[in-house]
């Protein structure tokens, strides 16, 4: 049963963010016009700020907390504090309102390993405070501080350090759960050379960026999409600019039925380390449903294929996709860890906007069911030797859970922890790519965005990279 609240506040500047913690509550919790109303006040002085909630289901019953401000870094840590402490005050609420307790508690943010990282770095007790001050679960707080110990081996915040990401957002067919910019194939197909082509340009003007601004390029990501998908010659163009004295090359190869022979020769010809065949389920009969297209046997020749190789493999799958209960998904879990990959991800499914899924009202909010599978996955990975070592939380998600990385000893995927802890500059290349400059100094981190569709894209031309040039030479010179 829903409870339907109106939330208010006179902090009309945070209201997003306080807004994200009712929206963790959803379906226990729902905000509309005709609902109770739940206020939120917020009181801040230079030394004290004070919170008070008050709701009509609780008999108007007043939740009031006081706390001293007075010590800051600086004026954005005294936001952020202040965004922390009356959204834990707000959670506590909902908690009480809807009798229910979110695995994360009050943490909305996708990064929770990299907010744990912050307070050790400060000297502070992080575990205690994910679990007194954020209400974050044991068995959360526990995967979290896991991964982050697990994270020290490959683990780096060093000034002058990048990533190149390169996308190439064209997929063979649309997955009922994906939201992002990847075109389907046989939509765009006629201007798939168009974009290559501008696509090996910027690449090259990229080379000639990471030279003048003196990059140590740590990884190479080639993501989408599916860059499998494109022909042949596209293909080795783009990866044979792709050399810039990295130790880690990922090729997002994606749909095992586009691994072709010649692709994997390709990938091994151009020095790529590492690949990712992505099942998302081992059930047929979910394939069809998502829109996968392809078939289980096609999973399992593609990495017959691909193991002639001295590639580290990675297998995406995702907990909640329609038509799978716990045992289908458990199958799936059971004959990932079989085929024996170097790094297995587990995704909960988040309802995306603009996906196939939430157009079409598809409900994944068993809380109970998806936590089943998730912790299904992870005591089978670590059964079967594998260790977490990086993660990230979306909106909309199945029982508010998260997305984790695990690997084989040794086989920590250098670029997933870099863009999930936000410890290195990252350089992208692409339509809707997104530049990070990090500044370690000044404790910033600056965002220069690619346009995201093709066509948009390929009308710019050169003008992209030139933005592009210009964000990191004006970042440079700070």
């Amino acid at each position: 049963m829903s409870i339907a609240v109106k939330f208010e506040t006179n902090a009309e500047k945070y209201y997003p963010d306080y807004m994200e913690v009712v929206r963790e509550f959803s379906p226990h919790i729902v905000d509309c016009a005709e609902g109770e109303r739940l206020f939120l006040e917020l009181f801040e002085s230079d030394s004290q700020l004070k919170v008070i909630l008050s709701c009509e289901l609780l008999q108007k019953k007043y939740y009031e907390i006081k706390v001293k401000i007075d010590i800051f870094r600086d004026n954005l840590a005294k936001i952020a504090q202040i965004k922390r402490i009356s959204k834990v005050a707000l959670y506590d609420v909902l908690k009480m309102l809807s009798g229910v307790s979110l695995p994360y508690g009050s943490l909305t943010g996708i990064r929770p390993t990299k907010l744990f990282h912050d307070l050790k770095t400060q000297g502070l007790d992080a575990e205690k405070i994910f679990k007194d001050d954020f209400r974050v679960s044991e068995g959360k707080t526990s995967l979290v501080s896991e991964i982050v110990n697990n994270q020290s081996s490959v683990y780096l915040k060093e000034e002058g350090v990048a990533d190149v990401f390169v996308n190439i957002p064209i997929c063979p067919t649309r997955c009922v759960y994906c939201s992002f910019i990847s075109a389907e194939m046989s939509k765009v197909k006629k201007y798939v050379p168009l974009y290559c082509n501008l696509l090996k340009e910027e690449i090259a003007d990229c080379k000639a960026l990471v030279a003048d601004c003196g990059y140590k390029i740590r990884s190479v990501y080639v993501g989408g999409g599916t860059p499998t998908c494109i022909s042949d010659d596209d293909f080795i163009g783009i990866l044979s600019l792709l050399d810039f004295g990295q130790t880690e090359f990922t090729v997002e190869a994606g749909r095992p039925d586009t691994i072709t022979e010649n692709k994997l020769k390709i990938m091994d010809e151009t020095g790529v380390t590492r690949i990712s065949i992505n099942s998302q389920s081992f059930n047929q009969s979910t394939l069809d449903i998502i829109g996968r297209r392809h078939t289980v046997e096609q999973i399992y020749s593609a990495y017959e294929a691909a193991r002639k190789y001295d590639f580290d493999i990675n297998t995406d799958l995702i907990a909640m996709l329609p038509g799978e209960d716990f045992d289908a998904f458990k199958n799936s879990v059971d004959r990932a860890v079989e085929l024996n990959p170097e790094n297995l991800t587990v995704h909960t499914l988040a309802l995306k906007k603009g996906s196939v899924l939430k157009v079409g009202g598809y409900d994944n909010a068993s809380d109970e069911e998806a936590a089943r599978m998730v912790d299904y996955a992870r005591n089978a990975a670590a059964k079967a030797g594998y260790s977490p070592y990086y993660m990230y939380r979306q909106k909309y998600v199945s029982g508010n859970l998260e997305n984790v990385g695990y690997s084989k000893p040794g086989k920590y995927c250098i670029y997933n922890v870099d863009i999930m802890e936000e410890t290195t500059t990252i350089i992208a290349n692409g339509a809707g790519g997104i530049s990070k400059s990090l500044n370690l100094s000044k404790n910033s981190l600056e965002r220069c965005a690619n346009p995201k569709g093709l066509d948009v894209y390929l009308a710019r031309g050169s003008e992209v990279w030139k933005k592009k040039r210009d964000f990191f030479m004006s970042e440079k010179s700070l």
